[in-house]
């Protein structure tokens, strides 16, 4: 419930919420799920500046699509459908938290298998009540649909050797015999969803009518179509080989090896070449830790990589043959490669405390408990063995504190550096936090310990709620990518920090103290409120007070509301995404000031009783009136402002 609230009283952000929803919107206006693209406008010197999208891979906005259509959103006769209540922002969200509260479900489904109910309820609630996590799976972005197949992926490694294996149950005899197992059921439901749905999109719109009526006449593009025809009948082999090697698993393992590898394989269309890096890290890291080199024999790595290529293949196959080596470049090259190794923006930059600082804030209040999960997951090394048959609770808690690291090590490795790449991290922190709450709960800890842990914690809180109250907008850098300039401004005050994280600091002391059982419930009880605070207060307070300037959505209804036939929108000075998204790219586009240009157009609509709406952001605004005919300058009228937007009408004679 506590995620569902305030869910369209926040407008799409930029950036990039809005750049997203407009590649997915495009996707069912062009009926084209395989060519992500976008338009600017449907006017202007720069509407046209970009025509393609070749930045992400395609799970996202199939996601984001396949939700807006089903809602009817985007496609509709009224102009003003993307500022309307609720519909637009909760369609393209609500994939965002389908897969959060899924990956948030599965983690604590893990953890209630492996260690007992009350676990896997602690790691959910730790994971949901994360103030970086409740944002991202209520939010319209990428990272989410990586990083669920990837805590699908790592729960599945558990599953598979953190529990003694068993044979899959099967019904008949011989070689008649068929599995008839929920783990294989599992397989088969991910097989399907994460294979065959993506592989069977693809290569229909190779063959649909549609597709050639719009983009047949292109010789190149209709031979790539022909290319992706041929090619795709490939990949159908691989599946069917699968799925026939599948009916003769027989242990438990096999299939929750196989899900590990469909997930993978999902993440790579997730976004990129991360996912399938920090799932390929964790394993490595635990079978080199734990000692068990002959799970490598074991894990079924030839089926396992035929089960890889099939979700994360086809498109990018398919992407190649249509559009070639400069699609290449710009997706695999520039967004992943470069970024990872040369960086990306000026702004993008840090050294490895940037993530330590950052899982303060991302975690809050449950970074106050980093330093006691750490020293708890150290000691599970000492308390649990490491041989060939390593599993248990203990286990679970050593490869959840390895997952935790190799997460951090990895993103902390890349030269770009964004706040929102921290995502993959909160997951396995949650695991790691939530088994050390179940512990705290069945027994008492060293003092020494303790008290080292909890003044530990208590000025990590301190610090945290410190340069947050100091720095309002660190909370919504969370899940956007530009810090400087007129971003610097406009979050509310975030002074009630202090008091929705206050119980968690009251639990801390009361741990000290804690000798008795009743006691211990009392902290676990008071860190649980601490956690479900902050997140209410984020969601129906913090969000919406700042989507006011983060969103475009209030200057666009104005300009709705009061419009009239002949009136035309403009993007002054101005190019991010939100404009064309909730106008749905009926805006006319100028990047930057040409005074020439401006002037035809005021020139073309000049006798039609029209006004000219010009969007743009506030650093811009006042040098708007300098570039109008003279005889418009007194006219110029301010509509709405923000701290990063403003809307002006100008009415023309």
């Amino acid at each position: 419930m506590i995620y569902s609230l305030a869910m369209s009283a926040s407008g799409p952000w930029d950036p990039w919420e809005t750049h997203y929803g407009e590649v997915a919107r495009n996707i069912i206006v062009r009926s084209d799920p395989m060519d992500l693209w976008w338009q600017g406008g449907n006017g202007g010197p720069h509407a046209t500046a970009e025509r393609s999208f070749a930045s992400k891979p395609a799970l996202p906005f199939w996601c984001m699509a396949l939700s807006m259509k089903l809602m009817g959103v985007g496609t509709g006769a009224d102009p003003a459908e993307m500022v309307q209540p609720f519909w637009p922002e909760f369609s393209i969200r609500f994939p965002s938290m389908v897969v959060g509260l899924g990956a948030t479900f599965f983690l604590g489904m893990v953890a209630w298998r492996l260690k007992g109910p009350r676990a896997g309820i602690l790691v959910g609630l730790v994971l949901a009540t994360m103030p970086q996590w409740a944002m991202a799976t209520r939010q319209a972005l990428t990272d989410i649909y990586f990083v669920g197949p990837v805590v699908v992926a790592g729960g599945s490694w558990a599953m598979a050797w953190l529990q003694p294996d068993r044979d899959l149950r099967r019904r008949g005899s011989g070689w008649k015999s068929l599995p008839y197992d929920r783990a294989y059921v599992a397989f088969l439901a991910a097989f399907a969803v994460a294979a065959i749905a993506p592989l069977a999109v693809v290569h229909q719109h190779a063959f649909d009518p549609l597709t050639w009526k719009y983009f047949g006449a292109d010789k190149a593009l209709a031979k790539g179509l022909k290319d992706i025809q041929v090619h795709m009948f490939l990949y159908w082999v691989i599946a069917v080989v699968v799925f026939v090697r599948s009916l003769r698993w027989t242990r438990r393992s096999q299939a929750w090896m196989g899900i590990l590898y469909l997930a993978a394989g999902l993440s790579l269309i997730g976004k990129g070449l991360i996912g399938p890096g920090i799932v390929g890290a964790v394993v490595l890291a635990h079978i080199a830790v734990s000692g068990r080199w002959g799970l490598l024999r074991r894990c079924g790595l030839v089926i396992g990589t035929l089960l890889f290529v099939l979700p994360g293949f086809p498109w990018h196959h398919a992407m190649v043959l249509y559009r070639g080596d400069r699609w290449v470049n710009e997706l695999i090259i520039q967004n992943n490669l470069q970024r990872f190794s040369t960086g990306e923006q000026k702004q993008a930059v840090g050294g490895f405390s940037f993530y330590l600082e950052t899982l303060g804030l991302a975690a809050l209040p449950w970074s106050m408990l980093v330093p006691a999960g750490v020293w708890r997951a150290l000691e599970a090394f000492k308390r649990g063995s490491l041989d060939t048959e390593d599993h248990g609770a203990a286990a679970l808690h050593r490869f959840a504190f390895l997952w935790f690291v190799v997460s951090l090590l990895a993103i902390s490795y890349s030269t770009t550096k964004y706040y929102h790449y921290l995502i993959p991290v909160l997951p396995p922190l949650a695991l790691m936090l939530g088994l050390w709450l179940d512990d705290l709960l069945e027994r008492s800890q060293p003092s020494l310990g303790v008290t080292a842990c909890a003044l530990a914690g208590l000025a990590i809180g301190v610090a945290v709620v410190r340069d947050a109250i100091l720095t309002p907008t660190w909370i919504a850098h969370l899940t956007t990518y530009l810090y400087t300039g007129m971003w610097t401004k406009g979050a509310p005050d975030v002074e009630r920090l202090g008091i929705v994280v206050l119980p968690f600091a009251v639990g801390l002391g009361a741990w000290m103290l804690a000798r008795t059982a009743r006691l211990r419930r009392f902290t676990v009880g008071a860190w649980v409120l601490s956690g479900l605070l902050t997140t209410g207060w984020l969601i129906a307070d913090y969000i919406p007070a700042s989507s006011e300037n983060w969103s475009q959505r209030t200057a666009m209804r104005i300009y709705f509301d009061e419009r009239g036939p002949s009136d035309r929108l403009i993007s002054w000075w101005f190019y991010y995404r939100g404009e064309t998204f909730f106008s749905k790219g009926d805006i006319w586009v100028m990047k930057n000031p040409d005074r020439g240009r401006l002037a035809d157009l005021i020139a073309e609509k000049e006798g039609q009783d029209a006004s000219l709406w010009f969007l743009t952001i506030e650093p811009h605004a006042k040098r708007l009136s300098s570039q109008l005919p003279a005889k418009y300058r007194d006219s110029l009228e301010e509509k709405y402002r923000s701290f990063h937007y403003v809307m002006m009408k100008l009415p023309l004679e």
